[in-house]
């Protein structure tokens, strides 16, 4: 009686590895998953304005600990949506930007409208 292989040691790992990822992609599309997106042209151009000097690379440690712009594609979508949203919250309740950057940094006002750009795409 002789053996049969169905599978080779090669051919196995690809079909569990393609097997991983059809469960991965699947699992990601029944949670809601989505992958990580760029922050929008217009709601970038007030986030680097307003937040930018102290978010950004050389920005200060303790505003780059909470959120990290330079590092906003690496973070993964859940992490980016927690993120807008507490964007958001803190420009809404005027705690972001500070009262000291402000006098300092008068164009750094964040309008209503520009708020409502930002809140609005944090909703998204």
């Amino acid at each position: 009686m002789k053996k049969m292989t169905l599978f080779s040691g090669k051919t196995l790992a690809a079909t569990l590895s393609i097997t991983l990822l059809s469960i991965l992609s699947i699992n990601a599309v029944t949670t809601g998953e989505q992958s990580p997106k760029p922050i929008p042209d217009d709601v970038l151009k007030i986030v680097n304005n307003s937040c930018g000097k102290c978010h950004n690379q050389g920005g200060s440690g303790a505003a780059l600990a909470n959120l990290n712009l330079t590092k906003w594609d690496n973070y993964n979508a859940v992490k980016q949506a927690k993120k807008a949203e507490a964007i958001c919250r803190v420009i809404t309740t005027e705690k972001m930007p500070p009262k000291s950057f402000i006098k300092k940094n008068p164009q750094a006002v964040i309008s209503v409208e520009d708020r409502a750009t930002i809140c609005a795409w944090s909703k998204q």
